[in-house]
């Protein structure tokens, strides 16, 4: 029990040396509630756990980007969370015309604010000679084709044409898309809308919705499609991953793969590279974002982006909060809300890779927090430089690329600069004559690619849970600080840090104890 004790205080002891203990509990505060998007619930869920420990509580329903939005307008919540920004007057999957959003939102005046970037990825579930395969690589092309209904075998010779390093099964396509309205399905229908039109008229020809249509909510449905249809990212995400259902495809948010282990599609960008959506290709790509000003975003120069690392298919959500106190929402209130949104903003987003997001720039959290000046009874926001989100304080950086690699993946090289908004100076090469950057894949394999694909992390674990679990907050929107447990993840701090000060803890406690009973002369019974 002693040596338990001396254990237990030496580990204290250690974490308060590595991590600082300065924060302010939050006082008590009104509970504010959202609803929306299951795009980005992984990290709104892991984000709550963390600010429940300090009495901040936020409730949220993943409901869908559409349902969140509708639950706004009818002053059901004081937030929502979207990929996509209140729509105008669009058709269901029946044909039906629905309400204008924008007309029914006036009459509770709103503003829009980044809440975390991430990949909408192709996760599937295929297996060549009873071995899953790890290294699919499709082109925006090919992506589109198999979600209009164009191509129906996994053997088909353009998806052999993407990967020649193998012999894709004859296996029939299962692509799986949302039942309900996505902000997940709005933003890859227009990325098919924007670079791959030609294919997506075809669908909406199918779907009698015209020779052409805009990008949707809603996947539109088409007789004898093939298709399966499953409501929310956990729906699709199941039911690629159940056992029975090899050659299924569908599109999620690329946390939802990580969850549960299965690989992502690598897919071919503007340089003419395979992608992962990792976190530092999707950040490289949302810096051809350009943000209007409403705080929406317009994304072609993110589906162009020429970096040889940038994952096309990459945006942001947006969390869609009230600018007056318009029933339910009180200033109260907004003190809770504009707390809760400076903790993800800067500390919360330590957590963003490791959830299967990637942190927002420093540009994007400016105008989150001008954003968050224009919520009643708001809180001052922290100094900008004083924010921990890694991409300003330097522990995630996503240095500038020099030359397109043309080549297999190299032994790597320094990493560049300090970045401003998520960028920053190139490092410089590896020992290998190969300049692809990792995440990245021009030849037969990507790295790792005998088990899960080398960018696939599956141990990005949602930690905590809404009743006190996750790291604890510090001032809001600064550090996050706890006195015993340490979150190594996403921290920028490496892991042997911990090791060895906890070893020279434990040398300090259990050595005098060790030596002196060296020293001391025997005594015969």
């Amino acid at each position: 029990m002693k040596n338990f004790a001396r254990l237990a205080i030496a580990s204290a002891l250690a974490s308060s040396l590595v991590v600082s203990t300065n924060f302010t509990a939050a006082s008590a505060s009104d509970p504010v509630d959202g609803a929306g998007s299951t795009w980005s619930q992984i990290a709104v869920d892991q984000w709550r756990a963390d600010v429940a420990r300090q009495g901040l509580v936020v409730n949220y329903q993943g409901v869908g980007s559409t349902a969140g939005r509708v639950a706004y307008y009818q002053a059901q919540v004081d937030f929502a969370v979207s990929e996509i920004p209140f729509q105008v007057a669009q058709y269901d999957r029946q044909g039906n015309l629905l309400a204008d959003e924008t007309q029914l939102a006036a009459s509770r005046p709103y503003a829009y604010l980044p809440i975390v970037a991430g990949g909408t990825s192709f996760m599937y579930n295929l297996k060549a000679n009873g071995q899953r395969i790890t290294d699919l690589k499709l082109s925006p092309a090919t992506v589109a084709k198999i979600f209009t209904g164009q191509i129906t075998m996994w053997n088909d010779p353009l998806i052999a044409a993407d990967n020649p390093q193998r012999v894709m099964p004859a296996t029939r396509i299962k692509p799986v898309v949302r039942s309900d309205g996505s902000g997940t399905t709005a933003q890859f229908t227009a990325f098919m809308v924007s670079e791959t039109s030609s294919d997506w008229n075809v669908l909406c020809q199918r779907a009698n919705l015209g020779s052409s249509c805009p990008s949707t909510s809603l996947y539109p449905d088409f007789p004898n499609s093939g298709f399966a249809a499953q409501q929310f990212s956990d729906g699709v995400a199941n039911f690629v991953a159940a056992q029975y259902n090899d050659g299924a495809i569908t599109y999620v948010e690329y946390g939802y793969a990580k969850e549960r282990g299965f690989p992502v599609a690598s897919l071919k960008n503007a340089s003419g590279n395979y992608t992962q959506p990792t976190a530092v290709n999707v950040s490289v790509a949302l810096q051809g974002a350009r943000i209007n000003s409403d705080g929406t975003q317009v994304l072609s120069g993110v589906y162009r982006n020429s970096d040889a690392r940038a994952y096309p298919v990459s945006s942001y959500s947006y969390m869609i909060v009230p600018t007056t106190e318009a029933a339910p929402f009180t200033a109260a209130k907004g003190a809770s809300l504009s707390e809760y949104i400076f903790y993800f903003l800067c500390a919360g987003q330590q957590k963003a890779e490791q959830l299967g997001y990637a942190p927002l720039p420093r540009n994007l959290v400016e105008f989150g927090f001008d954003a968050v000046a224009r919520i009643p009874g708001a809180i001052a926001a922290p100094a900008i430089d004083q924010c921990s989100n890694p991409t300003i304080t330097g522990g995630f950086l996503v240095p500038k690329a020099t030359t397109a690699p043309t080549t297999a993946p190299s032994n790597g090289g320094t990493s560049g600069g300090t970045g401003s908004g998520g960028t920053g100076s190139g490092g410089t090469g590896g020992t290998s004559s190969s300049t692809t950057v990792p995440g990245t894949t021009t030849e037969s394999t990507i790295p790792g690619a005998s088990g899960e694909p080398g960018s696939v992390d599956t141990s990005g674990e949602v930690t905590g849970d809404a009743s006190g679990g996750g790291s604890a907050i510090a001032t809001p929107g600064v550090a996050m600080a706890t006195s015993v447990e340490i979150d190594t993840e996403g921290s920028g701090t490496s892991p042997l840090v911990y090791v060895v000060i906890t070893f020279l803890i434990l040398a300090i406690a259990f050595a005098p104890p060790l030596i002196a009973g060296r020293l001391r002369p025997s005594v015969k019974q």
